[in-house]
């Protein structure tokens, strides 16, 4: 393993200070787009393992590794370096994460990285042996990684692995017509209702199972949870956006440069246009 350094710190710095330039359609999103995708793109050579830095007490590595068409460099894009700066903006204001769709782990360890307890959830075995070795590798302690789905029920239930994207695998039946090749098998599923108060921050990417997890977080974990989230499609949209309104809750958008969602048609439908930051919070603090 060859461990080069890589400094995304005065990046990070600069995200942290300009949130409103999180939105895609800013020059500043594209500039600093451009340039991350090259300097990871730089790194990953020969399929190296580097040691990626994001400020002086904060570092991790994350090997890599094919998943399918894409490959660990896609996931040090912009919007999830946004993410990240989040984190590391905010990690003294939670104390535990739940990571729903940990994949091979750089929310999880991250989160760990920062000194938060971490559980991470991840159904597919495959990715999940990926992402406890990677979590050996960080040796990290406070991080607890699961190899279930989360929804809003406990049991088995099916699971599409989507082989050209393995990011985008999902239960079967929450994305509509996935393509390419397919491979079904039963996971376990644990149901939200039963973890989410032991929490003050959930991470969630669960490919169009969001809204049936979010609508299953009881009135009153809200008052000490928040989420950042994806959100696949209309449906999900609604009632995402319905259940916020019954709940009192605001929802920042990051393609508005993190104000407040007013309609449903302010709300994103898909990962392209960015995350959604949930809380009865009157601000996102950055």
């Amino acid at each position: 393993m060859n461990e080069l350094a890589v400094d995304l710190s005065s990046y990070i710095v600069e995200i942290i200070k300009s949130p409103s330039s999180h939105a895609m359609t800013s020059e500043q999103y594209l500039t600093w787009k451009l340039e991350i995708e090259s300097i990871i793109d730089k790194a990953y050579q020969n399929d190296n393992a580097p040691m990626i830095k994001f400020t002086d007490n904060f570092n991790l590595i994350l090997p890599f590794h094919e998943m399918g068409n894409i490959n660990t460099k896609h996931l040090f894009g912009l919007d999830e370096l946004i993410i990240l700066s989040f984190y590391i903006s905010n990690c003294h204001k939670y104390s535990s994460v739940l990571d729903l769709g940990a994949n091979i782990g750089l929310h999880t360890i991250a989160l760990g990285k920062l000194g938060l307890l971490v559980e991470s959830y991840e159904p597919d075995p495959s990715t999940f042996s990926v992402l406890r070795n990677n979590i050996k590798l960080n040796n990290l302690q406070t991080v607890k990684a699961i190899n279930s789905a989360v929804a809003s029920y406990s049991g088995t239930a099916e699971f599409t692995r989507v082989c050209g994207n393995l990011t985008g695998s999902h239960l079967s039946g929450s994305k509509l017509n996935p393509y390419g090749a397919l491979e079904l098998f039963d996971v376990d599923v644990v149901n939200i209702c039963e973890i989410v108060h032991n929490f003050t921050l959930i991470k969630m990417d669960i490919e169009g199972q969001e809204a049936d997890v979010f609508i299953n977080i009881p009135e009153t974990a809200w008052d000490l949870v928040d989420v950042m989230m994806e959100v696949n499609g209309i449906e999900n949209a609604k009632v995402i956006f319905e259940r916020a309104e019954l709940f009192g809750l605001n929802l920042f958008l990051q393609k508005d440069g993190w104000n407040k969602a007013i309609s449903l048609d302010d709300l994103p439908l898909s990962y392209r246009d960015g995350s959604v930051f949930v809380s009865k919070k009157d601000q996102m603090n950055w």
